[in-house]
């Protein structure tokens, strides 16, 4: 049975060599179907609008925008945008018997979680990217000496393809303004529903706490420097009354749409700035690519296996 082997390989190693051609067969079967899969999803999925959209699972197109509030800036490159992604690499060499080898090894990385706003014409909703697929054109790659960049190139200079240093630093980002393919989970809230009645209250309170001296210029009415049992009866029937009137302002407001990560985890939740023609191209090469891989792994497993017979 060991002269048979081929290649010259023992039965330990023709087994090892056996057991990853089957791993690399459904690895690439698995991969190709879920890209395919992706692609006819989003041929199949008609366009809404947001200010029609039904609740549920569905495709918007629009532009990204920013919410109100803090700017979400890039950590490696300090570039206003939507939503970031890094990672922080370092070059290690190790010994093996062909001889010094080198390895890029993940030391840091990172992916926003901010929220931000898809527009499209009729109405905005809010993207939370928490979970997404996500593809963007927008990417820096570029080398140096420290854990840390001290410097970094300038947006649309691409990817630097060959440089030096023990650190390589990526980023990737999507910017305010670009064209934005979203499909997910799409739900829309009333800002009254998203904050109770009980939340405000207990809020307040908390808030109140934290400035003991007005509190007890307001609600200490012995003026003992404490707030009694019955005094906290007070704090709590005036945090009522004024979180009453938020929720009151909370009501008139619009509702709000989400756009989130399925619940079920049979759909995909995919956000892009690739058109729909483009992004289903991208999905299918792969597809094509993994089917490639699909064959021509499942060939060098029936060879091995009928070598080693």
């Amino acid at each position: 049975m060991q002269q048979s082997l081929p290649m010259g390989l023992d039965p330990a190693e023709f087994w090892i060599v056996v057991t990853l051609l089957v791993a690399a067969t459904l690895a690439a079967f698995w991969y190709g179907w879920r890209n395919w899969r992706r692609a006819r999803l989003i041929e199949d999925a008609p366009t809404a609008k947001i200010r029609s959209a039904h609740q549920g699972f569905l495709e918007l197109e629009g532009e990204g925008r920013l919410m109100d509030g803090e700017p979400i800036i890039a950590p490696l490159t300090n570039h206003p945008c939507l939503w970031y992604r890094y990672k922080i690499e370092r070059k290690d060499s190790y010994h093996t018997k062909a001889g010094t080898q080198t390895r890029w090894t993940t030391v840091r990385e990172e992916t926003s979680d901010n929220l931000f706003l898809l527009d499209d014409g009729s109405g905005r909703c809010v993207i939370d990217p928490e979970g997404a697929e996500i593809t963007t054109d927008e990417k820096l790659c570029w080398y140096g000496d420290s854990s840390w960049p001290m410097s970094a190139p300038l947006l649309g200079s691409g990817s630097a393809l060959l440089g030096t240093g023990q650190y390589r630093y990526t980023e990737w980002l999507i910017l305010a303004g670009q064209p934005l393919y979203a499909i997910g989970q799409f739900k829309t809230v009333a800002p009254a529903q998203v904050y109770s009645l009980s939340e405000i209250t207990r809020d307040l309170i908390r808030d109140w706490k934290r400035d003991q001296a007005t509190m007890l210029e307001r609600f200490d009415v012995n003026k003992d420097g404490e707030i009694d049992p019955q005094e906290w009866a007070l704090v709590r029937h005036a945090a009522r009354q004024q979180a009453q009137t938020e929720y009151r302002e909370r009501a008139k407001q619009p509702d709000i749409h989400i756009l989130a990560r399925p619940d079920d985890g049979r759909h995909p939740y995919l956000l892009s700035v690739y058109p729909q023609d483009r992004l289903t191209q991208r999905y299918r090469r792969r597809a094509y690519l993994a089917l490639v891989g699909f064959f021509a792994a499942g060939a060098a497993l029936s060879w091995l296996l009928q070598q080693g017979r």
